[in-house]
């Protein structure tokens, strides 16, 4: 599992992580307090979670919220 390309957050983590920590839970709603370029995010909706994620940096936010629609 290799980090993913073209993301310009300086420390983006591969879809299949949080994939793999949500995958072990009955949780409905995933929480990502800190949610960068929203890598959480997609991976909870190709689980069919609902998402709530928090990122203080707009330019993020924005990036964050185009990669999870697309998801």
């Amino acid at each position: 599992v290799g980090q993913e390309r073209g993301n310009p957050h300086p420390g983006p983590l591969p879809v299949e992580l949080p994939k793999l920590a949500i995958e072990t839970t009955n949780a409905k709603v995933i929480l990502d307090p800190f949610m960068g370029s929203g890598t959480t995010g997609v991976a909870a909706k190709n689980l069919n979670r609902n998402f709530i994620g928090i990122e203080m940096d707009e330019g993020y936010f924005k990036i964050a919220q185009e990669r999870i629609e697309k998801a």
